[in-house]
């Protein structure tokens, strides 16, 4: 009876000690992006297991709506490098530094750029 209680405590201390470093060690989970500069907009999104990211949402800009899609990778050094897309072409990019819980850098995307934060959910 002693060694079945040992081995459920010991399961259970290891499975809280990987459920706290997945959530913590990890680039993965639900993220806000912030753009400001040319263009104030927020989107939300999510980072995959493989630290890659892919997003869309209409963007305002001069009067008309654009399908603005970003999509890119964080590398295991935090940095990140992401492809801003407009209406399926790629126009520009977005590129900086990313925590386990937050990031900045600046983004371009044709005649337009700005800075960016992010901040995890």
């Amino acid at each position: 009876m002693k060694q079945l209680f040992r081995t459920i405590v010991f399961l259970s201390i290891g499975c809280l000690s990987a459920c706290s470093i997945f959530q913590k060690d990890s680039f993965e989970g639900d993220w806000t992006l912030k753009l400001s500069g040319a263009i104030q907009e927020t989107f939300n999104f999510q980072i995959s297991p493989t630290n890659e990211f892919s997003f869309s949402q209409l963007v305002s800009y001069g009067g008309r709506d654009y399908d603005v899609s970003i999509k890119g990778k964080i590398g295991n050094d935090g940095k990140i490098k992401a492809d801003i897309m407009a209406e399926g072409q790629i126009m520009g990019d977005l590129v900086g530094m990313m925590t386990y819980e937050n990031g900045n850098g600046k983004w371009g995307a044709s005649i337009l750029s700005g800075v960016w934060t992010a901040t995890k959910k």
